[in-house]
């Protein structure tokens, strides 16, 4: 077995149970952060999956049109009830 591993065996058996809940948390945050970097690896080599580069600018604010009678959103809910 490695002697790393057989190490921190020793030092959780030493451990208190207050101890070794805390060591098993930071386990399970270690674990949690490697599968993240896994699917951003997975996710980049996606042809479907781009980050903007650095070079990416701002939207532009755009104007709200404003028109007479009843909204179109609310003419498709009411048609859909």
């Amino acid at each position: 077995m490695n002697s790393v591993k057989e190490s921190l065996r020793h030092m959780i058996e030493q451990m208190s149970d207050e101890e070794a809940h805390q060591m098993l948390e930071f386990a399970h945050h270690l674990q949690q952060n490697r599968d993240v970097s896994l699917t951003l690896k997975r996710l980049a080599t996606a042809p479907v999956f781009k980050m903007p580069g650095s070079d990416v600018r701002a939207f532009h604010v755009v104007e709200p049109i404003y028109g007479k009678g009843i909204a179109v959103s609310r003419l498709l809910v009411d048609d859909r009830r």
